[in-house]
């Protein structure tokens, strides 16, 4: 996983990391938690899951 971060605004290097920390949690938790209303559904953006 490969992750880029821009700061846009901030001057304190302490909040600006607790932020950037804060933010990439919430997004890992959205992207991994179980999502009831794909129930029974393929686990992927194409709908299909392949070994090649």
């Amino acid at each position: 996983m490969t992750l880029h971060i821009r700061q846009l605004a901030g001057k304190n290097s302490h909040h600006i990391i607790e932020a950037t920390f804060k933010a990439f949690a919430r997004a890992l938790r959205q992207a991994t938690e179980y999502d009831a209303r794909r129930h029974g559904t393929i686990p992927s953006s194409k709908g299909v899951l392949s070994r090649s």
